[in-house]
């Protein structure tokens, strides 16, 4: 945009403001006064006077020069506010198109599973009930982000780091073996506060990698001496809690009856290998 009014010509203007007040011998406009006009001659008011008049122009045509820029101003930026809002509703546009399309596509391709599942089963499965398997699996996925710590001590009641947990859960990882996650994981704790119980330290990462790392590496912490007495579970459902408590029931009972054998749980079944190797 090319800018009738600049700085340099306001520069000037005020070195003729200047000019003009040299002969009264006043350094600024307010302080000429009726003595100071009475000490100059005839001849030489005249002639200032003409230079006041000039500079009144000039101010005038500064002033306008501005108000003009001024005006172009705020047509540029009521045209690129009205750009903008185009832009944002074509966006809108765009997404709700898309959304619609992933919908058809879902619900196409749960009319089809529908169908098929349907076909080979007595029960007829309604889309509603295919939803729900697919809301399921998804919340699996992200259980897989998840780890459970317990035995992480709570803060005081005095402690007012409201990021006490997350400093110590970040502790933890590191004496683990886990490499830096630079804070790029959520935690919160499980259940209403009790003072005869530690609440369990909810951990999510954003990748299940991260995950599954640290669970492999929690073996570390029992030669700890500050973190041994912690443990570090995956995110599991109710059901997952149950099956898993009766894996490790079992568990029990073969280590009891095989001492010569290492019995641990591995993919929701129990495993087992010479001691020796």
């Amino acid at each position: 945009m090319d800018l009738k009014f600049s700085l340099k010509q306001l520069y000037e203007f005020e070195d003729d403001v200047k000019g003009f007040l040299q002969p009264f011998n006043v350094k600024d406009v307010n302080d000429i006064s009726k003595n100071a006009l009475k000490s100059v001659h005839k001849d030489p008011l005249v002639e200032h006077t003409l230079k006041l008049v000039k500079l009144l122009k000039s101010s005038h045509e500064l002033l306008k020069n501005a108000a003009a820029d001024l005006d172009s101003l705020k047509c540029e930026q009521l045209q690129n506010q009205s750009r903008l809002i185009h832009v944002q509703e074509d966006l809108n546009v765009k997404k709700s198109v898309q959304l619609e399309s992933v919908e058809k596509t879902v619900d196409d391709k749960l009319s089809t599973w529908s169908s098929v599942v349907a076909k080979n089963c007595e029960k007829k499965v309604t889309q509603k009930e295919m939803k729900k398997v697919v809301k399921l699996a998804m919340n699996e996925q992200d259980r897989e982000r998840n780890v459970i710590m317990f035995n992480v001590p709570e803060r005081d009641v005095q402690n007012k780091n409201e990021h006490h947990d997350g400093q110590l859960a970040f502790k933890i990882m590191q004496k683990a073996g886990l490499a830096e996650q630079d804070g790029q994981f959520n935690c919160k704790r499980l259940g209403a506060p009790e003072s005869s119980r530690i609440r369990p330290l909810w951990i999510q990462f954003s990748s299940r990698s991260t995950a599954f790392e640290l669970l492999v590496k929690s073996k570390n912490l029992k030669d700890s001496d500050q973190y041994n007495n912690i443990f570090i579970v995956p995110d599991r459902t109710l059901q997952e809690r149950v099956e898993h408590k009766k894996l490790v029931e079992q568990l029990k009972v073969k280590r009891a009856e095989n001492p010569d054998k290492r019995f641990y749980i591995w993919n929701k079944s129990i495993r087992s290998s010479n001691m020796n190797v």
